[in-house]
């Protein structure tokens, strides 16, 4: 089947299931979006509904066409952008590393994060199963039980399917000392200009030396990982009702015209859309 041309704008509809532990849901469409490298603390499943999504993730570069279940693990650095002038449509789920462990627990009777090795998975079984899931959960009437024990049974069925291709158990929050050290510094430092210096005393590594572990490590540089702590701090503040402005000056960015672009350029929505899911 050829590529089909997403002909509209971007558009996007996310809301969070306090509920069912904070799980999100997303439906976008996007022409243009540009995806910068950046990571989750939860996982992530899709569903193309049109069009291509193309990503780099696992060191690889994917493509998931119409039909293609796309993924992201927790701590695993990627991107993502549409195909050539071909946009993409997806519905998305975000779930708690919490809630898989769980499922995982469940069925294996250990307590770790269970490692799914491809980005990109084809099979219509599943993607039909994540989209029947994806509109349960998306529907406001379904009573909780059933959004609740659909969850359970689709995400059991994966785990158990493609958790066995695992080449590694996830290890994510588990790094050297350095690499942990230059973590909590940024987090506690994270709306501040910060240099390689700072970071080098902290740890007491040169500049360089710390600049390649740490990359290596978490998959991004200090830089990046300090710009998507912002954006994670801007996204619990603006859930809580802050003004757009003052989130932005809190966070430590330049302007709001910055925040705004670095908000989408890792979320896929615009701070006021986002505010908008509470």
């Amino acid at each position: 089947m050829g590529l089909q041309e997403i002909n509209c704008k971007d558009k996007i509809n996310c809301k969070r299931l306090p509920q069912l532990g904070s799980v999100e849901v997303l439906e976008a469409s996007y022409r243009k979006q540009n995806f910068s490298r950046h990571t989750h603390d939860c996982y992530a499943f899709g569903f193309i509904t049109a069009g291509r999504l193309d990503f780099s993730y696992q060191h690889k570069d994917w493509q998931a066409n119409q039909g293609d279940i796309n993924l992201v693990v927790p701590g695993e650095v990627h991107d993502g952008h549409g195909a050539s002038n071909f946009g993409w449509s997806y519905k998305m789920l975000y779930l708690p590393a919490a809630i898989v462990r769980e499922a995982n627990f469940s069925l294996t009777e250990t307590d770790t994060l269970p490692y799914f090795l491809p980005g990109v998975i084809s099979d219509n079984i599943f993607a039909k199963g994540l989209q029947e899931l994806h509109e349960i959960l998306s529907d406001e009437a379904m009573p909780f039980l059933q959004q609740e024990s659909m969850l359970c049974q689709w995400l059991g069925a994966f785990i158990s399917v493609y958790a066995g291709q695992k080449k590694k158990t996830l290890n994510f929050g588990k790094e050297d000392a350095a690499v942990k050290t230059t973590k909590e510094y940024l987090e506690q430092h994270y709306a501040n200009s910060v240099s390689l210096q700072d970071l080098a005393e902290v740890t007491k590594l040169n500049p360089y030396y710390l600049l390649h572990v740490f990359k290596n490590a978490v998959g991004i540089p200090p830089h990046l990982f300090q710009q998507q702590l912002r954006v994670q701090k801007a996204k619990a503040l603006l859930a809580a009702g802050s003004a757009l402005t003052a989130v932005a000056y809190e966070t430590g960015f330049a302007d709001q015209s910055h925040f705004s672009r670095q908000f989408k350029k890792i979320t896929g929505l615009t701070p006021a859309g986002y505010q908008k899911m509470f």
